[in-house]
């Protein structure tokens, strides 16, 4: 029915979506609930608590989108955080604070100032005065006369005088009811754990909030990783207000199963094919229909088992979409070179090595700032058996890991214990709690779902035992706690 085009780089998107153009992020993105929250006026603040490749940006950006489609009296403005940073080069969290609100305040005044089409009002001259003195518009005709005006008798000058106050101006501005959106990304960007960097990202909180204190037509759509939201809120008291607005982002199989459909459906919308074939009408059979179009459904799976094609992808990208469509688009290119019309699981084990060391490095980059020798800390499980009990992780975690590595682990005094640091690898991701239900079913618990576990005093595992996750066991060359083989 279907021509499916394993070379054509749009299939799976792109896998930034603040870099995809618009109508094929438009085709394929996903309406969660998140973003519904997001439109609501009533929250001022919303901020979205998610990790590296779990789609803040997609949100964020899908957010943008909506406004714009309402078509409505409202400004929106979509930025990131280092267009507008302050630039103050010390810890004094008071002067980062009106530095933040500064810039932002002077940004929502030029792009107010870049749509007023005639300016009468003191206020409307000066928000549309900061807008061409900034280049967000044309200089309006007046502007152009007089800038041109010479007189050897009258000498004439051009005063602009700068906007000293645009809290007091936008405050009057604002009350004629029209909301103001400010979608900002990347608050957390190339975060570090020093004293500069937690003072610029918690300051910014705290400067929305004043913001929003005093303009209330004001609405922030923001992302911050929940790791970085840790680290600095532990020592700033006063984030503990901001803690009411924030959502956190989950995957579920479901979702998995929304996103790659979409994908397939958005690619047979934009290449005229989507009414050559006849589409099941429930969203279930539907969705399951569309990811058999390209991948080979189930796949082999564990020891004599398989799965659906969406259940192992979904393991294998550790539950984040960027890594998946990173997945996706090497296994296309084997399926390509092969001239297969279906993804089996063999193209897409042809790249797990690869895939696993690159797993490795954004998992080192991304937590780094809790553990500076988090690598080292990784490679010391080189040639370990995939799976622990307890008892055997706080052995090898104690005769293996802590004789090669001294790790120092935000939130920990001193040299950390085995459970401390068994705990942050679970909480990073980097181990998974399991469950035998029977000979053939198994539960899989991440600390966001149980995050008591390996933190208790009593019951540490609940009866759970722990397996270092799939994604990594190519790059560490782990065994198999069958074969006892890689």
């Amino acid at each position: 029915m279907w021509r499916i085009d394993f070379s054509d780089e749009s299939l799976f998107g792109n896998e930034a979506a603040e870099d995809e153009f618009v109508e094929i992020f438009s085709s394929y993105a996903v309406p969660r609930e998140e973003v519904n929250n997001f439109l609501n006026e009533d929250n001022r603040i919303s901020i979205i608590r998610a990790y590296k490749g779990e789609g803040k940006s997609a949100i964020l950006r899908l957010v943008s989108l909506r406004l714009q489609d309402q078509n409505n009296d409202s400004v929106i403005i979509q930025t990131t955080a280092s267009a507008i940073s302050p630039d103050v080069d010390n810890n004094d969290s008071d002067r980062w604070v009106r530095g933040w609100k500064l810039n932002i305040l002077r940004l929502v005044a030029r792009e107010i100032g870049s749509k007023i089409s005639m300016a009468f009002s003191d206020d409307a001259i000066s928000l549309l005065e900061e807008a061409e003195a900034n280049n967000y518009r044309e200089r309006s005709f007046v502007s152009s006369i007089v800038d041109r005006l010479k007189s050897s008798a009258v000498p004439i000058e051009r005063m602009r005088p700068e906007m000293k106050n645009p809290e007091r101006v936008l405050q009057r501005w604002s009350q004629q009811g029209s909301p103001i959106w400010l979608i900002i990304d990347d608050v957390d960007q190339n975060f570090e754990n020093t004293q500069l960097y937690k003072t610029k990202v918690a300051s910014f909180f705290t400067a929305v909030r004043q913001i929003v204190n005093l303009i209330p037509e004001f609405k922030f759509r923001t992302a911050i990783r929940p790791n970085v939201w840790a680290i600095v809120k532990r020592e700033y008291e006063a984030l503990s207000h901001v803690e009411q607005y924030i959502e956190d982002i989950r995957w579920g199989l479901n979702d998995y199963k929304d996103l790659i459909s979409n994908r397939v459906e958005g690619y047979l919308r934009r290449t005229d094919q989507w009414k050559n074939g006849t589409i099941p009408t429930s969203r279930y059979e539907k969705r399951e229909f569309l990811i058999k179009q390209i991948f080979a459904s189930p796949m082999p799976w564990g020891y004599n088992q398989t799965r659906a094609a969406e259940s192992v992808l979904y393991t294998l990208s550790r539950h984040r979409p960027r890594w998946l469509v990173e997945l996706c688009k090497e296994a296309a290119k084997n399926a390509c070179s092969q001239r297969k019309n279906v993804i089996t699981y063999d193209h897409i084990s042809q790249n797990l090595e690869n895939f696993s060391k690159r797993r490795v490095d954004d998992t080192v980059a991304e937590f780094k700032s809790q553990c500076p020798e988090l690598e080292d800390l990784l490679t010391a499980f080189v040639g370990q058996p995939e799976r622990f009990t307890t008892s055997e992780l706080m052995s090898a975690i104690g005769n293996r890991v802590l004789q090669a590595v001294s790790p120092q682990i935000a939130g920990s005094f001193g040299k950390p214990s085995s459970r401390e640091v068994a705990q942050f690898l679970f909480q990073i991701g980097f181990l998974t709690a399991r469950k035998d239900v029977s000979d053939d079913e198994y539960e899989h618990i991440s600390f966001a779902e149980n995050p008591l576990l390996l933190n208790a005093v009593t019951n540490l595992d609940q009866g759970f035992i722990w397996e270092i996750h799939p994604v990594f066991r190519q790059a560490l060359k782990l065994k198999n706690v069958i074969g006892k083989k890689r």
